[in-house]
Parts: C-alpha cells; sequence; structure tokens
C-alpha cells in the first residue's frame, strides 16, 4: 500500500521500476535523454485562457445596465403620467382663477367714460361689450379679439365682424367650452327663442336664438376651417362658437341669433 493520502488526486499510485505496461520501461530498453529513471514527460499544448468567464461577466454588466435602464424609464413614465393627471386636474381651477381676475379688471374698465371713444375703435384685450345669456347664468366681458391672450378673458369678439349693437351685419363671439371660466361650457342647451343681451356703452341689445336654417339645426357643429359662419349676414345677427367636442379643437359649435331689439 502506498503511503501517500488516497484522497489526494495528485499523488496516485504507480509501478514500480521494470514492470511493464502503463508507459513504464522495461529492463533493456532505453530511457529518453532526460537520463535514466525519468518518466517520460508528455508534451501538452497550452491552452488559451477561457473567455467565458469575462463574457458572462460582461453580460451581467449589459443586464444590470438594461434593468436600471428600464426601471429609469418606467419612473420617468409614471412621472409623467402622474404630473399630466395632475395638470388635468389643476388646469381648469387655475384658468378659472385667471379669468375672474381678469374679469374683475375688466368690470372697471368697462365702466369708466372713455369706454364709449374705447368702444368705437378696439384695440385686441379691450373690453367691448357685456354677454349676459339668462339660461346659462352668465354675465361676462367679451373682449376684443380670439387671439389666444385675448381668450384668456374667456371670450372674445372676432375682429373685422359687426360691433354689437349694429343694425345689420354678423357680430361674431367666440368663447371657451373649457377652462378660463368655460363661459360656453352649455352652450348646446340654447334653442329656439333663448335671449342674449349685449350690453354697450350705446344701450343694450336684445337677440333671440333662431330655429334649423340652410339645412342644418341651430346649434350646429361644423368645421375648424368654416370661416362662413362668422361672414356677413342680411340681417343684424349674433353669432356664438366654440370649440367641439370639448377639451379639443376639433370642430366648432355655432349657435346663430337674430336682433329683436334694443333697450336704452
Amino acid at each position: 500500500m502506498s503511503s501517500h493520502d488516497p484522497e489526494d488526486p495528485s499523488m496516485a499510485d504507480a509501478p514500480r521500476e521494470g514492470e511493464g505496461g502503463n508507459g513504464w520501461h522495461a529492463p533493456g530498453e532505453s530511457w529518453p535523454a532526460s537520463g535514466v529513471g525519468s518518466r517520460p514527460v508528455a508534451t501538452v499544448r497550452k491552452e488559451p485562457a477561457p473567455k467565458r468567464a469575462f463574457a458572462s461577466l460582461g453580460f451581467l454588466l449589459d443586464a444590470g445596465r438594461r434593468r436600471k435602464t428600464g426601471r429609469f424609464a418606467l419612473w420617468f413614465l409614471v412621472i409623467a403620467l402622474a404630473l399630466g393627471g395632475v395638470g388635468l386636474l389643476t388646469y381648469p381651477l387655475v384658468t378659472d382663477i385667471w379669468a375672474h381676475r381678469i374679469q374683475n379688471r375688466l368690470d372697471k374698465q368697462f365702466a369708466s367714460p372713455a369706454e364709449k371713444q374705447l368702444f368705437l375703435h378696439p384695440v385686441e384685450g379691450s373690453p367691448l361689450t357685456r354677454l349676459i345669456i339668462p339660461k346659462l347664468h352668465i354675465d361676462i366681458i367679451v373682449v376684443e379679439g380670439i387671439s389666444g391672450n385675448a381668450l384668456r378673458a374667456g371670450a372674445g369678439h372676432y375682429p373685422g365682424t359687426a360691433l354689437p349693437g349694429a343694425s345689420s351685419g354678423n357680430i361674431a363671439i367666440a368663447g371657451h367650452r373649457t377652462g378660463f371660466g368655460e363661459p360656453f361650457r352649455h352652450i348646446e342647451k340654447l334653442s329656439k327663442g333663448d335671449d342674449v343681451s349685449l350690453v354697450t356703452p350705446f344701450g343694450t341689445y336684445l337677440y333671440k336664438v333662431i330655429g334649423p336654417f340652410d339645412g342644418h339645426g341651430n346649434p350646429w357643429i361644423t368645421g375648424p376651417e368654416d370661416w362662413g359662419v362668422v361672414g356677413p349676414t342680411p340681417t343684424a345677427s349674433l353669432t356664438l362658437t366654440s370649440c367641439d367636442p370639448p377639451h379639443t379643437s376639433l370642430n366648432r359649435l355655432i349657435v346663430r341669433l337674430v336682433l329683436v331689439g334694443k333697450k336704452a
């Protein structure tokens, strides 16, 4: 029995000198130049170190980066959605407060003695007329202009259309259905015979909603490029316009009225 540790894989028992087989030389056979009694050494080709460990490490690093990127993208999406939701919820409130402050300022301007002169020569953003719609509980100052800045007041007069109270032509007024006080939120509820008043420095003018005409109802919906609805009319008319559906600008909701009288 060998005196070596049997569990040591580098120290296995081997035949003694003179025993044949297993690569050992019998007596009389010559040994390699390495000398008598030395064991022949096999030539071992050295293999390059495996790269699998490095490849695995690179894969793990890439996977880690992908996971981090994925988590970042997910958090970014969650935060963006949260901010968008907050924006949708607060937009009407913030713009309503803004429009309310503008209306308070316009009320004071509208009551000033200089308003008569300003009415005849309006500039964008100046108070032009007070719009009153009893059925919808609307009482607001309409400014001159329909730019985004002008419409922050809630409603604006289309430049180039007739002035409130004109005995002929078409007065056109645009108003918000969402945000900025949303004065035209429910103008689709107006129907034939409903009253609308325009108050000016020269008097109060009464208009009534007419019934269906020209093959369509009243109110009706048209495209955003249909400028004909605010064009001249043969009779003294008032046209109210707003976006449809609410929260979009896909179409326009239109209501047509005619002048029926004047109050001093």
